[in-house]
C-alpha cells in the first residue's frame, strides 16, 4: 500500500525528519601515555575516585551559538536592507492583525467555500487528463497546496505511486526527488546503467517503460505531485532537463502549481503543444513529450506554507543576500532580536561588553541628532540609512577605546570586535568618502538598541 505524506517535502523519503538537538554527554577522562623526554607540561586531569563520568547539560546559551552557526561570509556589502526588519513577535504580531481580511472581503469565507466545493467537483476530470497523457498545471490567486494534495490523496492514490514534492522548500533539490522516487518498491532492483544523478532518472524511466512479460505484470504508473514547479530550485536550465527526463517517460505524470507571473516563460512552444499517448499503453517507444493542460484554481486561500520559508516580504523588509543560500539561512536564522543580542553579549568578556556599550550609545546620541536634524529640516530617511549614518569610524572607535583602556592596540580591538561581527551584531562596511576608512554600527533599531543598553547597565 502506498502512503503519502503531505506535511514532508517529499513522499517515501522524509528529507526533514533530522534531529538536530544534542543532549547532555557523557566523556570518560583517562591518562593517555606520553613520552617522557618531550612532555613537560601538567598531568592530565582527573577525577575523584568513585565518580569517573562528568555529565555536561546543554544550556540555552549553548543551544543558540548552535542553531546559529554559520560560516563567515567573504564579503562585507551585506548591508542593504531598505528598512530595519521587524523581530519574530512583531512580525506574527502583525501577520495575526492582516489575517482580518473581512476588512477588504466580507464574503471572502462563503467564496473559499464555493470554489473548494467546485474544484473538488472536477476532481475526476483531472484525474481522467493524467491518464490520458497530459500533464497539469494550476495556476490562479491563491494557495492550491490544498487542493492538490486532495487530488493526490483522494484519486491519484488509488491508481498508482504518489510522490508530494514540496518544492518551494528551500532544502529542496532535484537529488531529493529522485531518492524519493527510488523508494518505490522494485525500482532498485534494476542495474544502475550509470553513475550520478543522470543514471539514477534513466533506471527511473526504465523502470515506468517497462512492458509486462510473463508473470510480469504492467507496473503502476507515477503521479508526480509537485506544488510550485516555479519555485527557484526548479528554474535552472541543469534541474529542468533533469525534470524533463522524467516528464518523457509515457507512465509518469505531473500535477503542478505556479504561483510566478513569469512562469510560463520557463517553458517553450514545443513543451506546450506536445502530446503523448495514454498511460495505459505498454509500448516504451511512444512519444516522449507530454502537452501541458492549465487549469485556473484560484482559491483566495492565504499562502502560509509557501511563504513560511521566504526569504523576504513587505512586512519584514528586504532581504540581506541574493544568493539562494543566504536566503535559506537568513529564513532559518532570522534578524537579530534582542534576545539574540542578549545570548551573544552574556557570552563574552567584560571587555567586550565594554566596547559594545561604547558603540551602542555613541550610535544613540547620533541617532538623536539626526531626528533632530531632520525634524528641523522636515525631512525623513527610513530606518536603514539613519542608522548607517549613525556609524562610527573604526579609527574613532580605536581612539575612544584606547582613552578608557578597553582595547590598548589595533590587535585587541579586532579580537573584541570579532566577536559582535561573526554573530551579526556590528556590521562593517567601506565608507564611500575618501580617507574615512571602515564604518561600524549596530544593526539595531533605536528602541531595541536603547532597551539593550539598560539591560546592560542593569547587569
Amino acid at each position: 500500500m502506498d502512503s503519502t505524506d503531505i506535511d514532508d517535502p517529499m513522499d517515501y523519503h522524509d528529507i526533514d525528519d533530522v534531529s538536530d538537538t544534542e543532549g547532555g554527554f557523557t566523556s570518560d577522562f583517562t591518562s593517555a601515555p606520553q613520552t617522557p623526554s618531550t612532555r613537560h607540561g601538567s598531568p592530565p586531569p582527573t577525577t575523584p575516585r568513585g565518580n569517573s563520568k562528568i555529565i555536561s547539560i546543554e544550556t540555552s546559551f549553548d543551544a543558540y551559538f548552535q542553531q546559529h552557526a554559520r560560516p563567515a561570509r567573504t564579503s562585507t556589502n551585506i548591508f542593504s536592507q531598505l528598512v530595519p526588519p521587524l523581530s519574530a513577535d512583531e512580525y506574527a504580531a502583525a501577520f495575526a492583525n492582516s489575517r482580518n481580511v473581512e476588512l477588504t472581503l466580507p464574503n471572502v469565507g462563503q467564496l473559499q467555500k464555493k470554489m473548494e466545493t467546485v474544484h473538488k467537483s472536477q476532481m475526476p476530470r483531472f484525474q481522467r487528463e493524467l491518464d490520458e497523457g497530459f500533464h497539469l498545471i494550476f495556476y490562479g490567486f491563491g494557495s492550491k497546496r490544498k487542493m492538490l494534495n486532495t487530488l493526490a490523496t483522494e484519486h491519484c492514490r488509488k491508481r498508482g505511486h504518489v510522490i508530494v514534492a514540496n518544492a518551494h522548500r528551500p532544502q529542496f533539490s532535484m537529488k531529493d526527488l529522485v531518492s524519493s522516487i527510488e523508494s518505490i518498491p522494485g525500482l532498485t532492483e534494476m542495474s544502475l546503467p550509470a553513475s550520478g544523478l543522470d543514471g539514477q532518472i534513466r533506471r527511473i524511466c526504465e523502470y515506468f517503460a517497462t512492458p509486462p512479460s510473463g508473470k510480469r505484470k504492467l507496473v503502476r504508473p507515477l503521479y508526480l505531485i509537485i506544488h510550485n514547479l516555479d519555485a527557484p530550485p526548479l528554474r535552472s536550465s541543469r534541474a529542468r532537463a533533469q525534470l524533463g527526463q522524467l516528464l518523457a517517460s509515457p507512465r509518469i505524470h505531473v500535477a503542478a502549481s505556479i504561483d510566478h507571473i513569469n512562469a510560463p516563460l520557463l517553458f517553450s512552444s514545443s513543451d506546450l503543444t506536445a502530446r503523448r499517448c495514454a498511460s495505459s499503453s505498454a509500448n516504451p517507444d511512444a512519444l516522449s513529450a507530454g502537452a501541458w493542460l492549465w487549469h485556473d484554481l484560484t482559491t483566495l486561500a492565504p499562502y502560509d506554507h509557501e511563504l513560511a520559508f521566504a526569504d523576504r516580504s513587505s512586512i519584514r523588509g528586504a532581504s540581506v543576500s541574493s544568493t539562494s543560500a543566504a536566503a535559506a539561512q537568513t529564513a532559518a536564522s532570522g534578524p537579530m532580536t534582542e534576545t539574540a543580542a542578549q545570548h551573544v553579549l552574556a557570552a563574552v568578556t567584560q571587555k567586550a561588553k565594554k566596547l559594545f556599550l561604547l558603540l551602542a550609545n555613541h550610535q544613540l546620541d547620533a541617532l538623536a541628532e539626526s531626528a533632530a536634524g531632520a525634524n528641523a529640516d522636515a525631512t525623513t530617511r527610513n530606518g536603514a540609512e539613519a542608522e548607517q549614518d549613525a556609524a562610527i569610524a573604526y579609527d574613532r572607535l580605536f581612539n575612544l577605546a584606547r582613552d578608557q583602556f578597553i582595547a590598548t592596540n589595533d590587535t585587541a580591538l579586532r579580537a573584541l570586535l570579532g566577536e559582535f561581527r561573526d554573530h551579526g551584531l556590528v556590521v562593517a562596511a567601506n565608507s564611500g568618502t575618501v580617507g574615512a576608512g571602515e564604518m561600524l554600527w549596530i544593526p539595531l533599531r533605536k528602541e531595541r538598541l536603547k532597551k539593550l543598553v539598560d539591560w546592560l547597565d542593569a547587569q
